[in-house]
């Protein structure tokens, strides 16, 4: 099944370099290494997953992107946000390179990235100082990452954001910083 195409009906896959090189009516004549039966099981391109936070270990909300991910079907994830400018370098090294599920990401306008809020012992939110929020370091990371950054990220949350002051001073930095790389 794919809803792309769309295709929704019995076949033989051809798999090639890990992708789907052709699908063929069923019984078609084709030379193989290896053959699977799978019948009676859907198969579909891998899903996308919008919303994740896959810094684990770093972030209160991290989970590990390739058994939480892959052993659900989601072969590209959307990390929403949990690294900022200063722990991007982090995040794509030991993270978005060695994970099998491919990894894109907004960048959160807080050069921390995600850290401690509410939900933790230590009530302590990314955007609790505006000096976190550093535009032009946002850009350059962006810039320097334009293959795995999507966009741009700010949590406005009056817990997160110093009781609330620092919400409108912090969508203006994001807003400024996502037009100034053109993205969303």
């Amino acid at each position: 099944m794919d809803p792309a195409l769309p295709v929704d009906r019995r076949a033989d896959l051809a798999v090639a370099g890990g992708r789907i090189a052709a699908i063929l009516d069923p019984g078609t004549e084709a030379s193989a290494a290896r053959t699977l039966d799978v019948s009676g099981l859907r198969v579909t391109p891998g899903f996308i997953d919008l919303h994740v936070h896959v810094f684990s270990g770093v972030t209160h909300y991290g989970v590990d992107p390739d058994p939480t991910c892959l052993a659900r079907g989601v072969t590209t994830a959307l990390d929403a946000g949990s690294s900022g400018a200063l722990t991007f370098p982090g995040f794509r090294k030991f993270v978005i390179d060695v994970s099998q599920t491919r990894v894109l990401a907004l960048l959160n306008i807080s050069a921390l990235g995600m850290v401690p809020g509410q939900e933790t012992p230590i009530e302590l939110g990314e955007l609790e100082d505006l000096r976190f929020c550093d535009v032009p370091l946002a850009t350059k990371i962006i810039e320097a990452n334009r293959d795995r950054i999507m966009g741009v990220k700010v949590r406005l949350s009056h817990f997160l954001a110093a009781g609330g002051k620092n919400e409108k001073g912090a969508l203006l930095r994001a807003r400024e910083a996502a037009d100034a790389v053109g993205l969303p």
